[in-house]
Parts: structure tokens; C-alpha cells; sequence
């Protein structure tokens, strides 16, 4: 605590990101090799955006970050209205960067291993009623998004994953869909109740516009007949919720809660639920389904 008496508690502005060549060359290492780890594109972006806003404020030559540099700018952030679970993310990406420059021998200790993490109050969005879900069925308009929002409904997939999916991923004989999530891991979900329809008739819909759908790989298609972007899936999905008047529930996000609520509520093992969302640690299902995951484990 005394050595922090010498800092300065303020934002501090510089167009400095990185010091030295030395710097620029541990950066461009540490891309390399998350890379080579199967980080997707999407992430990759992320960790690259965050560094460089990061290490900006840091202002300091790789080598000489030390622990207590970190946790003024963290107050800094907090000081300036920052939101916790912002100040936390932020924390995770350098503490994967300087651990590992550290196990890489880039420095000499790493300034990371005392920074505890950042406590906020998760906020677990409700899922939708059954009464919420027909609205938003009825304020689909096009078929196109009855597509989108019955998918992401019967799937639990995120709009990252709606984004990726081809045509062929989907087997309506089998009535499953091979979806490929975070870390590049592939998972089978099941394409049960009227969804199989819903695009089916999508399908149609497009080859009496004389659309070769046989030909486009994506499986939902934007006005251009291209692959829909995320941002625009997101869009799409935002239009449907604010004009079903659901409170408080403006996130496309909430389909997936709901997908795992509704499984829970039929019965549903919570490790199964667990499989069909990707998820890695039962913790992560835990947060969509408002359950003890401690009782699981008894």
C-alpha cells in the first residue's frame, strides 16, 4: 500500500501503445501463439483491441509493468465509471498476456499473479414466457426471421454460431444440426419442434424467388443473398424483441437462457444442457439456469 502512495489516482491520455521494437515483437509472439491455439478470428480481434487500448494506458515498456502499475490504471477505470464487469474482462486479457510472457520467459515475474479478480453482481437475465415467445413469433414478419428467432429458440446457439452455419450443417433426416462453437468446437443439437419447418419453408420461400439456394453455402441469407452478418443477425433479432414490447429483454441472448430454462423446466439433466450449449463448466450453465450447481455434485 505504500509503494501506491506515489502514483497518481487520474486518467492519464498518451498515443503511446507500445515503447520499443522488443515490445512489438512479444506482442506479435503472443498473437502467434494464441493463433496456432485455435483462437478464432472473432477473439483474436478482441484480445487485439483490448491490449492495444490496455497498454496505452499503461505507458510503460513491457518489462517494466510491475503489479502496482496495473492496479492504478484498474482504479483509474473504476474512478471513471467504467462498468466492474468491463474492468474484469479487461483484467482476464492481461492476465493472459503477461502470464504468458512470463511462462515464455519474456519477464522476469509477472505483474498479473496478485491482481485478484474484479467483484461485480451478475446479472442473470430472465428468460422469456410462453406467452412472450408466440410474440415474438407474430412480430417475425418475414420468414426469414421466423428462421432466425425459432432457431436460436429451439437450438440454444449464439448468434455467432447462427452466423456460421451452412446448409449442410443441417440434417432434416436426422433432425439435427452440426454447430461449430467457441474454441472451434463442434456439437450436434437437435432440430426438434416446428424449426425444421420454419426453415423448410424459408428454403421455399427462396427458390420461387428463382434463388439457387443449392448454391449458397450460408444458411440464412442477408437481401444480397449473403451471409448475414452478426451484427445484422443482432439487429434483426433486436427489431423482433422491441416490437413484441417484452421489457427489459433486448438482448438476443435471452433465447439462449430461455432454450436452457425450457429443457431444465421438461426434466433435463443440467449436464446434458450443459453439452447442447457449448459450455465448458457446468458453472457457465449454472448462470442461464438459476440452479445449485453444488447439489449436481453431491
Amino acid at each position: 500500500q505504500a509503494e501506491l502512495a506515489k502514483y497518481d489516482i487520474k486518467p492519464r491520455e498518451t498515443a503511446i501503445a507500445i515503447r520499443d521494437n522488443g515490445d512489438v515483437d512479444m506482442v506479435a509472439r503472443f498473437f502467434v501463439a494464441k493463433t496456432s491455439a485455435g483462437l478464432s478470428a472473432r477473439s483474436l480481434k478482441m484480445y487485439s483491441t483490448t491490449l492495444q487500448r490496455l497498454l496505452k494506458r499503461l505507458n510503460r515498456n513491457l518489462k517494466e509493468v510491475t503489479t502496482d502499475d496495473i492496479r492504478v490504471m484498474l482504479t483509474n477505470m473504476r474512478m471513471e465509471g467504467i462498468e466492474l464487469v468491463s474492468i474484469d474482462n479487461d483484467r482476464r486479457v492481461l492476465s493472459s498476456f503477461f502470464g504468458w510472457l512470463y511462462s515464455e520467459g519474456f519477464i522476469k515475474s509477472n505483474p498479473m499473479k496478485r491482481i485478484e479478480k474484479v467483484k461485480y453482481q451478475k446479472k442473470v437475465k430472465k428468460p422469456f414466457t410462453e406467452e412472450e415467445m408466440e410474440m415474438l413469433r407474430i412480430n417475425a414478419k418475414c420468414d426469414r426471421d421466423k428462421a432466425i428467432i425459432e432457431f436460436l429458440f429451439s437450438t440454444g446457439c449464439r448468434v455467432t454460431e447462427c452466423e456460421q452455419l451452412n446448409r449442410n450443417d443441417i440434417d432434416f433426416s436426422l433432425r439435427e444440426c452440426t454447430v461449430l462453437g467457441k474454441g472451434n468446437k463442434e456439437r450436434v443439437v437437435p432440430i426438434i419442434g416446428v424449426v425444421g419447418d420454419v426453415i423448410k419453408k424459408y428454403f421455399r420461400l427462396k427458390s420461387s424467388q428463382n434463388i439457387c439456394i443449392g448454391q449458397k453455402k450460408a444458411l440464412i441469407l442477408s437481401e444480397k443473398e449473403e451471409r448475414l452478418s452478426q451484427r445484422t443477425l443482432q439487429r434483426i433479432v433486436d427489431r423482433v424483441l422491441k416490437a413484441s414490447g417484452v421489457q427489459g429483454k433486448t438482448s438476443p441472448h435471452v433465447l439462449r437462457h430461455t432454450f436452457a430454462t425450457h429443457l431444465l423446466n421438461m426434466g433435463a439433466d443440467l449436464r446434458d444442457i450443459q453439452e447442447l450449449l457449448g459450455h465448458s463448466s457446468l458453472k457457465a450453465t449454472q448462470v442461464y439456469t438459476h440452479n445449485d450447481v453444488e447439489r449436481l455434485k453431491a
